[in-house]
């Protein structure tokens, strides 16, 4: 009995049918990957406390006192975060594209979707800086 062999008025060659498995496990893996990239974003946050900032992703979690933040670089959507020792990058979790416009995801703010920008703006009015943005 031969197991690569078919009949019928349907039937491909071994090759074909590889092909065709390859594809839909590409698709499954594209669906996989996006699906995983997308509980990640819903899993991280930045929380606003009185006198610190926690930046949550995944399970971890990053504190930082806005008394050490001393200035905040913009390029794109990436932002630098200058401390007194180090530095700290914000950029978005996730994007919307369509086409080829390409728009940062808004963070959840008391239970109300916001801007992307609004989180630098509100973050550097907390630490007492400016947001510089560089070209």
């Amino acid at each position: 009995m031969n197991l690569l062999k078919q009949t019928g008025g349907d039937s491909k060659t071994f090759s074909e049918n590889l092909k065709t498995a390859a594809g839909a496990l590409f698709d499954f893996g594209k669906g996989t990957y996006a699906e995983m990239i997308h509980r990640q974003a819903e899993d991280s946050e930045y929380v606003f406390q009185d006198e610190q900032f926690d930046i949550v992703s995944g399970g971890n979690m990053k504190t930082v006192p806005y008394n050490r933040v001393v200035a905040i670089h913009l390029k794109g959507d990436r932002a630098t975060l200058t401390l007194d020792k180090g530095v700290v990058v914000i950029k978005p979790f996730a994007y919307i594209v369509a086409g080829r416009i390409k728009v940062p995801v808004g963070w959840v703010r008391n239970g109300i979707e916001v801007p992307y920008e609004l989180l630098l703006l509100e973050l550097a009015a907390r630490c007492g800086v400016d947001v510089q943005e560089e070209g």
